[in-house]
């Protein structure tokens, strides 16, 4: 097998170079065996005793995408059942408070870096798009009052965004939206370094990462109420149960309805409870 053809072929579905770089870790201990269900299942029935639920859960995931490239043709139902079902983890998001915390440090010596930097926290909460769709934007990717974005797989979508955002876009300019010192696009590395420089100074105990802006994002509309599907066309998930996740795993929206076992009833509610014996 030609592992650079496969590559080339993962990049031009928008994969970023870290999966990619993964991706072909895994498939590489595949170029000489022969892939098939039977052989696949017998694999991972091995694999139960070696490896966590999750690895063989990515592994999976990593096999199919390898199939569908070489068109081959496997049972992933029967697969699927081989793994042990796990529980997805709780995974963290902030609020507009923790980002406020964010946004007051400092660890950049030029004020305008700082504040383009403060601006690219902003366009990752509140627009909810990935690191990878965000380096790519340029200002005139807004037009006619939304913000054209090239998402995964080369899909193309369409998202708002608050006033206080579009006022720092010049939809005439066929720049980059952030840049470096040198003119060049902002790289996903320093967003990466950027967020966790700031979440170290801010002294917010969660890790936080690119990906949580975007999960707080679909937390935050949730909370004020946003219906399920406007939240995955502005996220661009394919899948409905996918968007779901991102709301019903949240460790805080979770948390908040268990602390409901301890909280003091009000006034109110002690009268509704009377009432109703």
């Amino acid at each position: 097998m030609n592992l650079q053809k496969y590559t080339n072929w993962l990049k031009n579905k928008s994969l970023s170079a870290n999966t990619i770089t993964l991706y072909g870790i895994i498939i590489k201990n595949y170029q000489t065996k022969t892939i098939t269900t039977a052989n696949l299942a017998k694999e991972f029935q091995h694999s139960l005793k070696t490896y966590q639920p999750s690895y063989l859960i990515l592994k999976r995931e990593i096999l199919k995408s390898y199939a569908k490239y070489k068109q081959i043709n496997i049972n992933w139902e029967k697969i699927t059942k081989i793994i042990p079902q796990v529980q997805r983890k709780f995974f963290a998001t902030i609020n507009e408070s923790e980002l406020a915390q964010l946004k007051r440090v400092k660890f950049e010596r030029k004020e305008k870096i700082w504040e383009r930097n403060n601006l690219i926290l902003d366009f990752l909460f509140y627009s909810g798009i990935r690191v990878s769709e965000l380096v790519n934007l340029k200002h005139q990717d807004y037009q006619d009052n939304s913000l054209r974005i090239l998402g995964k797989g080369n899909k193309v979508r369409y998202i708002f965004l608050p006033p206080d955002l579009i006022s720092q876009i010049n939809p005439y300019s066929a720049d980059y939206l952030f840049t470096n010192c040198h003119g060049n696009k902002i790289t996903r590395e320093y967003i990466v370094k950027l967020i966790r420089k700031r979440t170290l100074l801010a002294v917010i105990k969660k890790r936080i990462t690119p990906h949580t802006f975007r999960r707080s994002f679909a937390t935050l509309l949730n909370s004020k109420g946003a219906r399920l599907t406007t939240i995955q066309k502005l996220l661009g998930h394919s899948h409905l149960n996918t968007t779901a996740n991102y709301i019903h795993n949240s460790y805080e929206e979770l948390y908040l309805d268990y602390s409901r076992l301890w909280k003091e009833p009000t006034n109110q509610e002690n009268i509704n409870a009377y009432a109703v014996q």
